[in-house]
């Protein structure tokens, strides 16, 4: 895919979804609310401020007067549910069925048990815990306790509304572009096995490697807007292609490097193909993260250590998904009718 076609793409529905307007409602005392906001709205990327309305609120605990809300309270409006437990003073009868009538609610949610550290054998989780994703934080001024809790929210997000959030949450962006990377970097090892086989016949190789870089490349190329929008940069799409050139140039010839000695020499086998899509897609992100993040271009040594931590993890990816394409294979020809028992 060349520059001019990837400058075609149409990003229309990207754009619109970075623009939605997710609601989080943070649920606990006034004081914890106030320190883990403040945690989560200043910790991260600030090359770009936060954009779009704030969608952390708060609502007191205990509520129980819950099911006597109004139908169009903030509360049910939610998208995801953040409950803040003081993980120092037990739970009283109040808040303990206030969060037994939450669960109630089937909302996406992460409970954050705050200034207790992880005991060694926590044991089972107690019911009114069980639907949401627990995280503890022994002290919210730990420098990691800002990405253990945006992973969490991250994680719980709903799909389409993840990009909003991380667009509106600094906390949350490097969550984002993490779980982004890899998820793009899955796709694209995947669709490469997928293409595989018909490439180990030379006579093929050729139009299957043309057909596999321009879909790699596509999925590249709206991973990398997804990351810009994430980070606060304007919406504008052939700016944000234009810019990025001098910063992932060097990456994207490294890939393509790689991809075109695989392409052209079937007998390589399929699991260098496979790690090459993913390593290749996994640093393209890093560089353009990193760009958007911080205005950081990576080159020299870093470069050089970026792109073998990516062909360490490529390869990692693509063995495992290789012998589990293999192990599907074998489980689907024992199960023919007309295979025959070798006894």
């Amino acid at each position: 895919m060349t520059f001019s076609t990837i400058r075609e793409l149409d990003v229309t529905a990207i754009r619109e979804e970075s623009e939605r307007t997710p609601q989080i409602a943070v649920v606990g005392p006034r004081l914890l609310f106030n320190r883990v906001v403040e945690l989560l709205r200043s910790t991260g990327s600030r090359r770009f401020g936060p954009l779009g309305p704030d969608p952390l609120f708060h609502q007191p605990l205990p509520l129980l007067e819950l099911d006597l809300l109004a139908d169009d309270d903030p509360l049910y409006q939610a998208d995801l549910l953040l409950i803040l437990v003081d993980g120092q003073q037990p739970l009283d009868e109040e808040t303990t069925a206030t969060l037994r009538r939450m669960a109630r609610l089937a909302l996406p949610t992460v409970i954050a048990i705050c200034g207790v550290a992880a005991p060694g054998n926590p044991g089972p989780l107690r019911p009114e815990f069980a639907h949401a994703r627990v995280v503890i934080l022994p002290s919210l001024s730990e420098p990691t306790s800002s990405s253990v809790l945006a992973e969490a929210l991250v994680e719980r997000m709903p799909e389409a509304l993840r990009l909003a959030a991380a667009r509106a949450v600094l906390a949350m962006r490097p969550a984002y572009a993490n779980e982004l990377i890899a998820s793009v970097a899955f796709v694209n090892a995947s669709y490469s096995l997928a293409s595989a086989i018909p490439e180990q016949v030379p006579l093929l190789a050729v139009p299957f490697a043309a057909a596999d870089m321009l879909v790699l490349t596509k999925n590249q190329a709206l991973m990398v807007y997804r990351l810009a929008l994430a980070h606060g940069a304007a919406p504008d799409f052939q700016s944000r292609m234009t810019e990025l050139v001098p910063v992932i140039g060097a990456g994207l010839v490294w890939r393509q490097l790689a991809r075109t000695l695989v392409g052209i020499i079937p007998f390589w086998g399929i699991l260098p193909k496979v790690a090459v899509a993913y390593a290749g897609t996994y640093t393209t992100g890093m560089l353009a993260w990193r760009w958007f993040a911080d205005g950081e271009v990576v080159d020299g040594e870093r470069l050089k250590e970026l792109a073998d931590e990516s062909m360490r993890l490529g390869r990692e990816r693509a063995a495992a998904m290789l012998e589990a394409a293999q192990s599907r294979s074998r489980e689907k020809r024992s199960w023919w009718p007309w295979r025959r028992d070798s006894g």
